[in-house]
């Protein structure tokens, strides 16, 4: 079957309402395509939210039309790994503002570990750890991970290489950076580029030209299939500084009474 047939069978076969035959084609097919296994979850959860609620009513025509067109742009969503986040789109920048290293790795493993099995490019830029101490907080959650590493799907990079190629901070130069990375995912059949970069290395008379960076990320990457999740430690931010990155990311997460929330 090709997709357009099986998108038509999907909601009869969530329902049981197929024949064994027609069944078993598209459970032979979603084993294989990742769009329309992504495509079957969103139904699945329009259903159970349907089921949960025990909703009965007549929708508005233009409501519908915004359900039918949010379905049919599924492909512009990525499932972020983070429980706080769900479903993200592409060209999205997130903040992440955390205290200790395991704050960070919290957030950061279960983004980068959904990343490789979505198909993405994944760079980890480190700062406050090692190298050495990500890819080993990464190993122990991830299995398999030496195999994305040899392939190149995952690079783990320093921060000193990332953000101060040339000897010093330059925005422009990063976004370079990103941009060849971007690149280097297409070129390789990847779906798209998964960066997260850590910025502890960033002091005080860094911060404005650091922001004005983050502010261009915003127009950058809204036409890209790249997702961005840059990591603040809360403890060296000043209130003004919290304000700055709530106001350059569409989304920050915090950790509050022991769990991660969602700041929009």
């Amino acid at each position: 079957m090709k997709c357009e047939d099986i998108y038509r069978y999907l909601c009869g076969y969530l329902d049981g309402e197929l024949d064994s035959e027609k069944a078993k084609s598209v459970e032979e097919h979603l084993k294989t395509c990742q769009s329309c296994r992504r495509e079957l979850k969103i139904l699945q959860a329009v259903s159970s939210l349907i089921h949960e609620q025990d909703l009965n009513f007549a929708a508005p025509d233009h409501l519908k039309r915004r359900i039918i067109l949010e379905l049919e742009r599924a492909e512009e969503y990525r499932e972020s790994g983070v429980q706080a986040l769900d479903l993200i789109r592409w060209g999205t920048h997130v903040a992440q503002l955390y205290d200790t290293k395991d704050e960070l790795a919290e957030v950061l493993v279960p983004y980068v570990e959904r990343g490789l099995e979505e198909n993405e490019l994944c760079v980890f830029v480190t700062s406050e750890m090692s190298r050495g101490e990500a890819i080993g907080l990464l190993t122990a959650e991830i299995p398999g991970l030496q195999k994305y590493i040899e392939s190149g799907q995952l690079q783990v990079l320093s921060h000193k290489d990332w953000y101060l190629s040339t000897g010093c901070f330059n925005g422009r130069c990063t976004l370079d950076n990103g941009i060849k990375k971007y690149q280097e995912a297409v070129s390789n059949g990847y779906a798209g580029l998964r960066i997260t970069g850590n910025v502890f290395w960033l002091e005080q008379p860094e911060w404005d030209s650091f922001m004005e960076f983050e502010n261009l990320i915003n127009s950058m990457i809204s036409g890209y299939r790249m997702l961005i999740m840059c990591s603040y430690k809360e403890s060296k931010c000043n209130k003004d500084n919290i304000v700055d990155v709530v106001n350059t990311h569409k989304y920050v997460l915090t950790k509050i009474d022991n769990s991660w929330r969602l700041r929009r």
